[in-house]
């Protein structure tokens, strides 16, 4: 067998598929519908490039974005672009060279983004990816009004039973300042947290002569998962930290504000969590269904990443891939679905037309006169036809 033969022209690489109509109209109406949320909380839609250079997608803390990101030669001008993996740094960028120093920023956006690597087995490598970005704003009011918006957003989408998980990224990061290590070894720390290797940060403290007082922190860290209560166990184990203990007043500040918005929220916490450590600089949330599998959407305050293009700026945001959420989309209704004979008459075509713009769907079968039976026509999916009367083309339904 040929290799053209086992790999079909019209076989597409793994992780990509073609979006058909029925899901793609889903789609669309999901992404005009949160849009338009976004805008009534004043998020103006960017449309920023799929290609960029790559040392402005991977520049100072999205540097983390490299193993899932595209790389191309440009042949223009000989440089490295990348494929966009994540819109998160274009926003910052876009922010940094268009916004004055103390301006607050809203922006939204809406587009694919291409991963060299699926984030799960099987998984999409294009996702659709939306969200908001808020610039300009320090503390708890921001990763508040964002928080808020990322709820409203599933809620929007008809998602039942959310979970919400909140952590704070300078909680380890303040452990991992007290072992008075920078660069690499810092780092290798961190990448223990991260992976939640707990048994290797012992080991790790052991070997770089970390004292016991602070392997009894990180080791109250390591439990300190659950509900509102832990929160104060952290400040009772943790609560030495001067840093340590704003983190825990932010989380505080946002858990009790969103527990009075949204009633229903199910809100846990994982002070240990730390994914994207090198991006995020503050609060982390992820927001999870009712299957409880991978966050259906997830974010968080990144403060430093602006600083490589010019302009460290306070910033928080979130985003999400709206294809998980299609299936259980609200549909707004079908527009009804018209009939019309084939036929160059002028006075058909205004028909047509007029119902058009009276928001009907109406399909010219451009092959036939004669109006097919309304059993055959209800299966295609029409409600009505075009008929000629002697006053001029009228719409009939096919159940009158």
């Amino acid at each position: 067998m040929t290799r053209t033969e086992s790999h079909p022209a019209w076989l597409l690489p793994s992780g990509f598929e073609d979006v058909l109509p029925a899901r793609t109209e889903a789609l669309e109406r999901c992404r005009r519908a949160l849009l338009d949320l976004y805008a009534r909380w004043g998020y103006r839609q960017v449309i920023p490039p799929l290609v960029e250079h790559l040392e402005s997608l991977l520049t100072g803390s999205a540097a983390d974005l490299d193993l899932q990101t595209w790389k191309l030669l440009d042949q223009d001008s000989g440089r490295l672009v990348g494929l966009r993996s994540d819109m998160t740094p274009q926003m910052a960028r876009i922010d940094a060279q268009t916004s004055s120093a103390k301006e607050v920023r809203r922006l939204s956006y809406a587009g694919t983004v291409l991963r060299a690597r699926p984030d799960l087995l099987g998984g999409s490598r294009a996702p659709f990816q939306m969200g908001a970005e808020l610039f300009g704003v320090e503390g708890a009011e921001g990763d508040l009004e964002v928080l808020s918006l990322m709820v409203e957003s599933l809620v929007h989408c008809a998602v039942p039973d959310l979970l919400l998980d909140i952590g704070h990224v300078g909680i380890s990061q303040t452990l991992a300042d007290a072992a008075g290590l920078e660069g690499a070894l810092r780092a290798e720390l961190l990448r223990h947290v991260e992976r939640k290797a707990w048994s290797d940060v012992r080991t790790w403290l052991r070997e770089h002569h970390c004292g016991m007082e602070l392997t009894a922190d990180f080791h109250a860290l390591s439990g300190l998962q659950g509900d509102f209560d832990v929160l104060e166990q952290a400040r009772r184990y943790l609560g030495h930290y001067p840093a340590v203990r704003a983190a825990l007043d932010d989380l505080q500040c946002v858990w009790l504000v969103l527990r009075a918005r949204y009633p229903d929220l199910e809100i846990q916490c994982d002070l240990s969590e730390i994914h994207g450590h090198r991006y995020h600089t503050g609060l982390l949330f992820s927001l999870f269904g009712p299957q409880r599998g991978e966050a259906l959407a997830s974010g968080g305050r990144y403060d430093d990443i602006g600083a490589a293009f010019g302009r460290r700026r306070a910033a928080t945001g979130f985003s999400l891939d709206i294809k998980p959420l299609l299936p259980g989309f609200p549909d707004s209704g079908r527009m009804g679905r018209v009939w019309a004979p084939a036929g160059m008459d002028d006075l058909l075509w205004q028909s047509i037309q007029e119902h058009r713009r009276a928001g009907f769907v109406v399909l010219q079968d451009l092959q036939r006169q004669d109006v097919p039976s309304p059993q055959d026509l209800q299966a295609q999916g029409f409600d009505a036809v075009l008929i000629q009367e002697a006053t001029g083309w009228k719409v009939q339904r096919l159940d009158s």
